[in-house]
């Protein structure tokens, strides 16, 4: 597109995980050059980095981060596919034990893309190297921000290098958005200035999950592109995924709830695997190869900074991704929250040419909105997590779903409903329409299904 007579010269992105990528992306349509500032050196071929230990595990790019990354890279999906991403049809090939059993198999109403995190960074980096405007500003951390002189805004950042006797040094910029993760000190760096600290949420639900990459045999999956057995609360605090990545290799990921860890000794990884809900996945990884160690991790709190809400803000400065809100990992939705808290971004700077603040972080917090009230909601569920308990109406709406994924075991267009607010096509809202409630209610609870048969 072409830039405007507001055009803001220089913006800096602090963070090269997938929010700044995609926000990246997006500035370079609006400023005219983008800076991406990062503490690793970006690898050339995919690659794990350092400064991403959870690209160790399981990432699932469900259908609506698809959709908003391809609005973002056209065509990004389909070069990952062209790299050896497996295509999953869901729910046809999956095989899906639910907190209330077994899922049916239905026809395909959804795609999945099985992909290394590795995978995904390296594609996005390289669609963004082909933007002019984006450079990256590797070996570097951002300690601190710059006031704007004159004004409350931001007007840069303090960076310094890697090696030990680094000094820091000032870095000009009309916009700055942070995407710095989970250790983001915005909190900190807005005290600092002045604006204070905002408020900020927690519910810690004890996952602590390991993985590990196997080669399997042929037909070791009985057919299935994807096994999921999920636990069942309150009792059952264990769960499992084998999920196709590229290479022929498979990702297996064990979950645990409320202190249950799994253990990251190869005995240990499978002993755990035989003991979840079903063998099944015990089953087909016992004679495969291992690809790799296995991987511990714990940082897996739902957490949000209510930035949005604090009396004052800077212009100049968002704070988007994993800096802003962070989410259970188990639910797959940090990186659909990050495309599409972009792809609003993009939208807040054609209607507001060269500025954002205030009204851009409002829009990124509904962005997260309908994600955190799905994986809290989720882990409420267990005595076990820390966190506000759920209220009445909180308690009657788990009531609500829990039937709802029971009769999706059995009812087609219930389960498409149900699929379409998990995978974020659509609200959680969207499953108390008068179609699907009725289904819902009406809806048999019986017994347990058999697991399906491999497609």
């Amino acid at each position: 597109m072409s830039l405007s007579t507001h055009t803001p010269r220089h913006a800096v992105v602090i963070g090269g995980s997938v929010a700044g990528l995609c926000a990246a992306r997006v500035l370079a349509d609006h400023v005219e050059s983008v800076t991406v500032v990062d503490r690793d050196d970006f690898p050339a071929e995919p690659a794990v980095r350092k400064g991403l230990p959870q690209a160790h595990h399981l990432h699932v790019l469900i259908p609506a981060g698809q959709d908003a990354l391809d609005r973002l890279f056209p065509g990004v999906i389909a070069g990952l596919h062209e790299r050896g991403a497996v295509p999953v049809a869901a729910p046809t090939e999956v095989l899906y034990l639910s907190p209330t059993g077994w899922r049916d198999q239905f026809p395909a109403t959804h795609r999945l893309v099985g992909a290394s995190r590795e995978l995904i960074d390296w594609a996005l980096r390289q669609r963004l190297v082909e933007y002019g405007r984006v450079r990256f500003r590797t070996g570097h951390e951002v300690v601190g921000l710059l006031p704007a002189a004159g004004a409350p805004a931001v007007g840069g950042v303090m960076l310094r290098g890697r090696s030990p006797n680094a000094e820091p040094e000032p870095l000009a910029a009309d916009l700055v958005v942070d995407a710095s993760g989970r250790t983001s000190r915005a909190c900190d760096w807005l005290d600092q200035l002045g604006y204070g600290r905002p408020k900020e949420s927690r519910v810690e639900s004890g996952l602590a999950y390991a993985s590990r990459r196997y080669s399997l045999p042929e037909g070791a999956t009985g057919g299935w592109k994807l096994i999921l057995l999920m636990p069942k609360a309150p009792d059952v605090r264990r769960a499992g995924v084998l999920y196709p990545i590229e290479g022929g290799k498979w990702m297996v990921t064990l979950g645990g709830l409320g202190g249950d860890v799994p253990p990251t000794d190869e005995k240990g990884f499978l002993e755990f695997a035989r003991n979840l809900r079903s063998p099944v996945l015990y089953e087909a990884i016992k004679n495969g190869t291992p690809d790799s160690p296995v991987h511990g991790y714990r940082r897996t709190a739902n957490h949000r900074r209510h930035f949005e809400s604090m009396p004052r803000w800077p212009d100049g400065l968002l704070v988007v991704g994993d800096a802003a809100c962070t989410f259970n990992p188990v639910y797959g939705q940090g990186m659909t929250v990050a495309a599409q808290a972009a792809v609003l971004l993009d939208k807040h700077l054609r209607a507001n040419p060269g500025t954002f603040g205030r009204v851009a972080q409002a829009a990124v917090a509904r962005c997260s909105g309908a994600p955190w009230q799905i994986a809290t909601g989720a882990d409420l569920r267990y005595p076990t997590t820390v966190g506000p308990r759920p209220s009445w109406a909180a308690r009657l709406g788990n009531w609500y779903l829990d039937r709802t994924s029971d009769v999706a075991n059995r009812d087609e267009y219930v389960a498409r409903a149900f699929a379409d607010v998990l995978y974020l096509v659509v609200p959680p809202t969207a499953l108390f329409r008068p179609g699907v409630a009725l289904r819902v209610f009406r809806g048999t609870r019986g017994p347990a299904l058999p697991a399906p048969t491999a497609p």
